[in-house]
Parts: C-alpha cells; structure tokens; sequence
C-alpha cells in the first residue's frame, strides 16, 4: 500500500489530478485555437443539410461525400476544383465537438452499392461529420496543399417543422391551426376527430385518459395529412418520426376568448394541462434544438420533393409553400463578420434544391427550377428578406434513369423497385405555377419510383444530375 500522501486525497494524487486536469484543459483549447483559426480564415465551414419528407437527404449526403472522396470517380465538370484538378480527396471524420452521431456514411453506401442496389434508410435523428477536403494549387511558382474542413449538420426537415412554434405561445399557436384544419385538404381527411377537438372545452375538468386518446388519433391524423395528402407544413414535427407522447393538440373551441380569462383557468382544465404540455415540448425539445444547432451554422440547404408535391395537387403545393413561408423567419440571417463567425455565426447563404429530377425529362429540369424559384420569390420577397443570398437548384443525388426515343417519342427508362426493366414518360412540367384549369395536367401522373442503378462501387462512379452545380452554390466562393 502506498504512503498517505500517494492516496487520490494526499498532496501526490491531488497533483497528479491537477495534472491531467490541466493537460486536458490544454488539449481544449489548443483544439479551440485551431477551430477558431479555421473560422477566421475560412477553412471550417458549418452547412446545415435537412429536407422535407421524402426529399432523400441521406442519400445526397452520402453523394457529396462520394464525389469529393473520389476525385478520379468524379463527375464533376461544373466544379471548379475538380475540373481543374485541384481536388485531390477528402477524409470523413467524426464532429468531435457536436457531441453528435456520426453520420453513417459506410451504411448508406453499402445500400447503394449492393446487389441488388436499395436506398438508404431516411433520416430520424441529428448527425454530424467532418469532410476534410484537400486542394492543390499553385503559387509563386511553387505547388501547395490546402485544407477545407466541412462540417454537415444533418437533421430531419420534420424538425424544422416545429421552429415556427418558438414565436407562438398555445393560445395562438391553437387559432393558427384552427385557421388550418377548418380548410381543406384537412378538413375532409378526419371530420370525427375535428369535431372532437372542436367540442373540448377549455375549461372542463382535464380527463387524462380522453386527452391521451385525442393525442394518439391527431398524431394519426398528422401522418395521414403527410402520406395521402402529401402536406408539408404539420406540428409537432417529431410526431412524425416517433412514437413519444407529447400528448399534446390544438385547442379548437378556444374560439376569441380573451388571454386574461385563460390564463385565470384552474391548473387541472383542459386548456392548463395542453398548455403546460406545448410548452414542455417548446422548451424541452425545440429550443435546445435551436441553441445547440442552428447557432453553429454558416450555411444551410433544404431539399425539396417538388415534383411529388406538384404531382399530389394544387393543396399539396400551397401547403408546402405555407411551410416555406413558416420557416422564412427562423433562420439568423445575415452577413458573417470577423467576430461573429467565431461568436455567433450566421446562415449567409441559403440553398433550396429539388432533388429526384431524374424522374423527369431532361428538357423539364429548367421549369423544375424555375418553378421552385416562384415559390421561394413568393416567401422571400419581404423587405425583412433583402440582401440574403437566396438560392435554388435541380438536382438528383444518383441518377437512376436514362431517356430513350421510342416511336418518335422520348422516354426515361430505368429499374423500378422490384427489378424490372420500365420505360415511361411524365406529363410536361410546366415553368409557372398551375393555374386553376392547369393543375389536370398533372392529375394521375406521378413518375413511378427507381432503384438505384447498378455497378457503382469500388471502380464505378456514382451518376448524378447537377450536383456540380450545387457544389458550387455552396462552396464555390470559399474555394
């Protein structure tokens, strides 16, 4: 045994303790001087990627690190630094200092490059990596090596659903949900459970078991407004992803009473148990969200299933342009300054993609685009909005069709999911959001979903449709 002054509590452990404690902290902050020192000069750039349902957000990802990985696979003519051979790879690394899920980059591609080839699981949690992308330039005569850090901050667009509740309290987040339920496309899709909701007055007694019934058919009835309607713009978010009981739902029958009377409710009325409820999931789970998140960010993308969307209908469109429309303030915007990107950065770039346009003909894909760009003019065109670098893009992360001409028509030809060889082609996109007698055009003709194409892995590259361009749109001016 040794001496009392050896024990964790004698002057020896107490000095030994001291040191490691001191060693850490300056492992700490030589690691801090180093994230600090990759801000300031550009090195280290934060994207927060998320996508609404359906908008194959773990499959963009894992393309874009496909592509920057594999300069000699690359299809990249639209990016500069592959084109002119400057990209020499790029490494994946944990986020050490999220404290977040390493992306799972092998099990995405293990899934694309199978045998047969499937898509990776979507997305229901936040990850984060590190892409260490390493640049070759020339100057003063003389070769160097450069090193740009990628941060992607991968979270659900289901998420982003919910951002929108941090500037209501439940009394008005109740009004702005009646003003929505009481219209179609949801009125119509569970009229029982409305006038179920619109009957519960707020200041009956609170009867547990009948709240709890209520939650568990609106959470229902959020993932119908989602899979039949095709809507964009539901709360709670997580609801969509998870089976925890946030036990909470719009007050319908709240109608104009005034705060002050609410307010003075017992603590055991319906209307104090839903509004203690809301602002659990506000501050439990929204708000950290927001704290540890969206702070970090310099730059975000959101992926957009536009053409199902389009496909499902005049309703489907406008809800997912309501959903933009919530979204739009969220976001810090503004420039980042010396101070702020070490600080307080803020998102100084944001990017809207629609992806799967390989579902599409290639003589399409402009109106695709120019069709995302009306809805975001109609979000974005506030005096509040101006100066923000606002883009939007077409793309599809791995193109799984290819166009044909059969009997003087074209046609996209590709895998459908069960391995079968198909042909077909779609209605015409038009570039300008459907007027009323427009939107049969669309009618019954949503694309049918592809498999992945075979034959990428070790030696094949990865198709794609414009991911050079949504390079660009998103590191082009750091590089």
């Amino acid at each position: 045994m040794g001496s009392a002054e050896d024990q964790p509590g004698g002057a020896k452990g107490r000095l030994r303790a001291f040191k490691r404690q001191f060693r850490k902290l300056r492992k700490e902050a030589v690691e801090k001087s180093h994230w600090a020192a990759e801000r300031l000069l550009d090195r280290r750039i934060c994207i927060g990627i998320t996508g609404l349902s359906g908008a194959g957000k773990s499959t963009l990802i894992t393309s874009l690190i496909y592509q920057l990985s594999h300069p000699d696979r690359a299809q990249l003519p639209g990016f500069s630094p592959a084109l002119n051979g400057r990209l020499q790879g790029a490494e994946l690394h944990p986020a050490l200092d999220t404290g977040l899920p390493l992306f799972e980059y092998q099990q995405c591609l293990k899934a694309l490059t199978a045998n047969p080839p499937r898509w990776p699981e979507s997305t229901r949690e936040l990850s984060a990596l590190e892409l260490h992308v390493h640049l070759q330039g020339r100057r003063l005569g003389r070769n160097y090596r450069q090193k740009i850090i990628l941060e992607f901050r991968d979270y659900p667009g289901e998420w982003l659903m919910d951002l929108p509740l941090l500037r209501m309290d439940f009394t008005t987040w109740c009004r702005h949900q009646r003003d929505l339920l009481e219209q179609e496309p949801r009125a119509g899709l569970a009229p029982a459970l409305l006038s179920q909701l619109h009957g519960l007055a707020p200041d009956a007694t609170a009867d547990k078991r009948q709240i709890d019934s209520l939650w568990q058919n609106y959470r229902q009835f959020l993932r119908d407004c989602r899979s039949v309607r095709k809507l964009s713009y539901l709360q709670p978010g997580r609801a969509l992803l998870d089976n925890e009981e946030y036990g909470f739902f719009p007050l319908l029958g709240i109608g104009h009473r005034i705060q002050s009377d609410l307010d003075a409710l017992p603590e055991d009325s319906v209307y104090k148990v839903l509004q203690a409820r809301y602002r659990h999931y506000v501050d439990e789970r929204v708000t950290p969200f927001v704290d540890s998140h969206f702070r970090h960010l310099d730059r975000q993308l959101v992926l957009v299933d536009l053409i199902s969307t389009l496909f499902a209908g005049e309703d489907a469109l406008e809800d997912m342009r309501k959903a933009f429309g919530q979204i739009a303030d969220t976001f810090n915007y503004g420039s980042n300054g010396l101070l702020r990107k070490l600080w307080r950065p803020r998102i100084d770039r944001l990017v809207f993609a629609a992806t799967k346009v390989d579902q599409v003909l290639a003589a399409d894909h402009d109106s695709l685009r120019q069709l995302l760009g009306q809805q975001l003019q109609q979000v974005f065109s506030g005096a509040r909005h101006r100066g923000l670098p606002l883009f939007c893009e077409a793309i599809a992360a791995v193109r799984c069709s290819n166009e044909s001409v059969r009997d003087g028509r074209r046609l996209l030809v590709g895998h459908a999911m069960d391995g079968s060889y198909l042909g077909f082609e779609n209605a015409e996109i038009l570039a300008h959001l459907p007027q009323e007698g427009e939107w049969q055009h669309y009618k019954g003709g949503l694309p049918p979903q592809l498999r992945p194409p075979m034959g990428i892995g070790r030696e094949g590259y990865m198709p794609h449709i414009r991911m050079d361009a949504l390079l660009n749109l998103l590191l082009g001016d750091k590089l």
